[in-house]
């Protein structure tokens, strides 16, 4: 797909990775939505850093815990400019519970990871289903090799990205052959999301990596440009993650 001149929503895009597949996106030519659900002023300069770089950015305000407000996003991005040819998935979060606690995972805590991380891909989908057929768009998911594997931040995290990953998946048979849907599956990425992991186990995570680094954010920014070019591909994850997923 050429990128110039299309549009572009992404969910989180404000902060950490979302801005750096923001600014990525721009530089290619695409028209951004930038959504966020708290970080307003971040959003906003993610918005203004895109217009400097000479495409037209809005950012929006989505609480994507919301059925509703996730379908209103789409409603809204596709009015203000008129067209939407590519959704990314970006907004998650995230408990810090070590895995054998089980006893302090709540159903509420269960259930917020799920609407966020997983529920809310799924009615940004449907909502944009019948923009994105009449554009031959895509959809790309920002997932974790903590869907992939059994470590993470906590047990209902991983297992909401897993059900991303498959998520991801069913809907790219689901909306073939018009609308491709990937995902891309980050490892330790150094951004705020990380201040629930001590400093011992960030260096931890590092140096099981077989690269023995974190991972890139360029680099994972830069898979998701590839996917938005990219017409041959769909149902596929893109491990960037240094290595630390072996096997």
């Amino acid at each position: 797909m050429q990128l110039n001149g299309k549009v572009a929503l992404i969910t989180g895009g404000g902060t950490g990775l979302g801005k750096e597949i923001a600014l990525g996106l721009a530089r290619e030519g695409m028209r951004l939505g930038v959504s966020y659900s708290r970080s307003k002023e971040d959003a906003e300069e993610t918005a203004r850093e895109a217009e400097s770089l000479g495409v037209e950015a809005r950012a929006f305000r989505a609480d994507l815990a919301s059925t509703e407000e996730s379908r209103s996003l789409v409603e809204e991005a596709n009015a203000a400019f008129g067209q939407l040819d590519l959704v990314i998935h970006n907004a998650g979060t995230t408990e810090f519970i070590p895995f054998p606690d089980l006893d302090s995972v709540t159903e509420e805590i269960w259930d917020n990871l799920f609407a966020v991380n997983t529920r809310s891909a799924f009615f940004l989908a449907q909502a944009a289903a019948p923009f994105l057929k009449q554009a031959r768009g895509q959809i790309i998911t920002t997932s974790s090799i903590a869907g992939i594997g059994t470590g993470g931040s906590s047990l209902p995290y991983c297992v909401s990205k897993a059900a991303l990953i498959h998520l991801t998946k069913c809907l790219s048979v689901a909306m073939a052959p018009d609308v491709r849907v990937n995902s891309v599956a980050p490892g330790l990425l150094m951004t705020r999301w990380v201040a629930g992991f001590s400093e011992e186990r960030l260096k931890g995570m590092s140096e099981a990596a077989l690269l023995k680094q974190p991972t890139g954010i360029p680099d994972v920014a830069s898979a998701f440009i590839m996917l938005a070019k990219n017409d041959s591909m769909t149902g596929q994850v893109i491990v960037v993650d240094s290595g630390l997923l072996k096997g």
